[in-house]
């Protein structure tokens, strides 16, 4: 039977375990669902409403517009959760629910606007890769923005444009321009070898489209700690800067999957495989490269997440104290985002190896959690290079260079 959400807790820590129970029970739904979303290169419209009615999209929508406005840490444990199932499908969730926390931190009008219905879902691509123009009361803005997960899913949608400088002789700066569906095209350009599921199309502006000044922030709004939503709401969920909180949203994915694929090995493991091509069967879980690959994989997968969920609840309790992490914090906690990508990688890759020709069919979901991880572990937000060298530089007293 499906849940009534019309009428959500204020206790958030109940609903937010409420909300995770729902998303865990979603689960054997999404894995068998898996191979269909990955085929048709989205999450569809019926399994993005399932997902509505667990609530999850509400994590951390503000009370005002009918969310939970739960912890950080609770979005990630529900994105491990439904990662187990499907990375795509966790990867589309997470856009979906950080997006309700961007849209709070703009001015109220603007979240009056998109939260007319509070289920509304928002996607995004953020690369100023369009064109703008000042004009009375706001801008006019047009161009293209690739990789916007959930675009087909989405009633809004957040792109980003170079803003024309304030005064005579000022600096450009980055802007996030917020904008109904209505005024933008999806262009169908996603074809990847990895969480293939996302429908991170592309988002087109043929001819511009004016976009009223309260639905434009800039990145340094965005980053200050101090955008318009946070006279708007007292949480101080509200005044984290997107580039510390939003990293954990996209390697969560990641992590579910990555426990979704030892957890898929392990069901391997009790059937009979051949040992070598024409030879007699013999059980899988009796080789030792297996019992070495799923321990290697198990332990890379408990430490990242441990890692990740250490890390946020370090957040959560300097909030509560009233503070805001530090530079210390933010650039370690950037470092591990990195590096529970690199384990998941890790863990994946083993479990993938140690399949040999039995992994590659389609049908296997170890080898679609091996896709689905390498690519979304490259994304810039995730990439361990680049967050190696900015705790690095940090670390040597240098000025680090990247988002945190």
């Amino acid at each position: 039977m499906r849940a009534d959400l019309s009428a959500p807790t204020n206790d958030e820590t109940q609903g937010a375990a409420e909300v995770l129970a729902r998303v865990r029970a979603l689960v054997p739904a999404l894995k068998d669902l898996a191979e269909i979303t990955e085929r048709e290169r989205r999450v569809s419209a019926e399994t993005t409403g399932l997902l509505r009615e667990t609530g999850v999209h509400r994590l951390l929508q503000p009370r005002r517009f009918g969310g939970l406005e739960a912890n950080f840490s609770d979005l990630v444990r529900a994105n491990m959760e439904l990662g187990r199932g499907c990375a795509s499908t966790a990867w589309c969730t997470s856009i979906a629910a950080i997006h309700n926390w961007i849209v709070a931190l703009y001015p109220l009008e603007a979240q009056e606007e998109v939260w007319a219905d509070p289920r509304n879902i928002v996607a995004g691509s953020y690369m100023p890769a369009g064109t703008c123009e000042r004009v009375a009361g706001g801008y006019r803005i047009g161009g293209a923005w690739s990789f916007a997960s959930n675009c087909d899913n989405s009633q809004w949608f957040i792109v980003g444009a170079m803003l024309p400088p304030e005064g005579e002789g000022g600096p450009p700066q980055v802007g996030w321009f917020l904008l109904p569906c209505q005024d933008a095209e999806v262009v169908d350009t996603w074809y990847s070898m990895g969480m293939s599921g996302t429908g991170s199309k592309t988002i087109s502006i043929e001819r511009p489209v004016f976009v009223p000044s309260h639905r434009v922030m800039s990145i340094a709004q965005v980053n200050s700690t101090a955008a318009p939503g946070t006279a708007v709401h007292g949480n101080p969920l509200y005044r984290l800067t997107f580039a510390a909180a939003a990293p954990s949203m996209l390697i969560s994915p990641a992590l579910g999957a990555a426990q979704g694929a030892v957890e898929d090995f392990d069901t391997l493991a009790q059937s009979k495989m051949s040992a070598q091509a024409g030879g007699p069967p013999a059980p899988m879980k009796s080789l030792a490269n297996n019992q070495i690959a799923i321990a290697t994989a198990a332990a890379s997968v408990d430490a990242a997440r441990l890692m990740i969920l250490t890390d946020l609840a370090e957040m959560e309790r300097t909030l509560a104290a009233g503070g805001l992490p530090d530079m210390d914090q933010r650039l370690r906690h950037r470092r591990n985002h990195g590096f529970a990508g690199q384990l998941a990688s890790t863990a994946v890759n083993g479990l993938f190896e140690a399949l040999g020709a039995n992994g590659g069919a389609l049908s296997n979901p170890v080898q679609r959690a091996w896709r689905d991880i390498n690519v979304a572990v490259r994304h810039i937000s995730l990439h361990w290079p680049a967050t190696a060298a900015m705790y690095g530089q940090h670390r040597f007293g240098l000025s680090p260079k990247g988002q945190f």
